[in-house]
């Protein structure tokens, strides 16, 4: 029997429900995947995300007969075109069995309904948040994820993307550090110590859900301006802020979130989360009462943690702005007996965060890629 592709149209349609809960079909009983909560899958189905306030997006699941064999979105982000002057397609949250023919119909869907908005290139898996980063797992399929922030998959998904003709555009490294051995090298120590002894800078005070909240709105504007010489980066829009608000007060503690303060200004961050994976994966998509308890539980009792987001204004990079970040990140660590922390999102074109990465100690042992087809 041949594969069919349908395109889902609105919340709907019945076949909107294999769309959300398809992976756990082909993951199953797998001890590493991850899955997404399903009521989050949902709102991109529905097109709830304030992705789509500015941007668009169409999705398709494969199947034979009535079997669902995979899944992909499709994405125009206009905005993102709009900023950096290109005519690209994005897909995400793709998703299929071992079958070049699934996975090429669902590509293939995916780049005719690109093609129909003039648009050149395909690039993916790209998130549609800061906080869940892009790319294929290539290497390092032995590990966790680290949460749902980056992917887990079966090793044959980056061959499917090849046989359609994707290649590699940009691989994004996890890196671990030790908690036993991780140590601020004694030249960085010294300039945060001068920095902040000089008063140049200071650390926030954030103690409570309070004062993350209030602390939040402060990393929004730091991660616009922090990020803009990245070349796959956009400004998030208000809306999108606030949806990383409320993903920080779910998942964070707010002792572990650290900001420096320039004056009155806050001059840079470092988002360090409780490592919550085990709890997710045994939430199985389901929020509901026990799995939220357990994920509390697993908040207090971990001994691993993720590094998601370290930023630092450019014009506060060399005066001490950095040095003091990575001071409190160890101050931080040291603090909770960590076992060890995942960096995660580290791009290889990004020079400086890796060679900061390899001065940490930090061991590359994850590598997720992204790829990209002409169209």
């Amino acid at each position: 029997m041949s594969v069919s592709v349908h395109r889902i149209v609105d919340a709907r349609d019945r076949r909107g429900g294999d769309f959300v809960c398809f992976p756990q079909s082909i993951y199953g009983e797998d001890s590493l995947y991850v899955p997404w909560f399903r009521g989050d899958v949902q709102e991109i189905l529905d097109r709830k995300h304030p992705f789509f306030e500015h941007s668009d997006g169409a999705f398709f699941l494969a199947s034979r007969g009535d079997r669902p064999l995979g899944r992909v979105a499709a994405l125009e982000p206009r905005r993102f075109n709009r900023y950096r002057g290109r005519r690209e397609a994005w897909f995400s949250l793709f998703d299929s069995v071992e079958d070049p023919g699934v996975s090429e119909a669902l590509f293939a869907a995916a780049a005719d309904w690109a093609r129909e908005r003039g648009l050149d290139r395909m690039v993916g898996p790209r998130g549609l948040s800061g906080m869940n980063g892009g790319g294929i797992l290539v290497e390092g399929f032995q590990h966790p994820p680290a949460m749902t922030m980056m992917a887990y998959n079966h090793p044959y998904y980056g061959r499917l993307a090849e046989d359609f003709g994707f290649r590699k555009r940009r691989d994004f490294f996890s890196a671990w550090l030790d908690g036993a051995s991780y140590r601020t090298p004694e030249k960085i120590t010294r300039v945060a110590e001068i920095a902040l002894k000089r008063g140049a800078f200071r650390i926030a005070e954030i103690r409570t859900k309070k004062d993350l909240a209030a602390a939040a709105r402060e990393i929004g504007g730091v991660y616009n301006e922090s990020w803009g010489d990245h070349d796959d980066f956009c400004p998030l829009t208000g809306k999108e802020l606030a949806r990383l608000v409320r993903g920080l007060l779910l998942v964070s503690d707010p002792g572990l979130i650290k900001v420096i303060m320039k004056g009155d200004e806050a001059a840079g961050f470092c988002l360090t989360f409780p490592d919550l994976t085990p709890s997710l994966r045994a939430a199985r998509g389901k929020p509901n009462l026990p799995a939220l308890l357990r994920i509390l539980r697993e908040k207090k009792r971990t001994r691993r943690f993720v590094i998601n987001g370290i930023g630092v204004l450019p014009r506060f990079r060399n005066s001490g702005g950095t040095a003091v970040i990575y001071r409190e990140l160890e101050r931080t660590l040291k603090g909770r007996d960590v076992l060890g922390a995942d960096m995660t999102q580290i791009a290889e074109t990004t020079d400086l965060m890796l060679k900061d990465m390899e001065t940490l100690g930090g061991r590359v042992y994850k590598t997720h890629r992204v790829y990209e087809r002409p169209l």
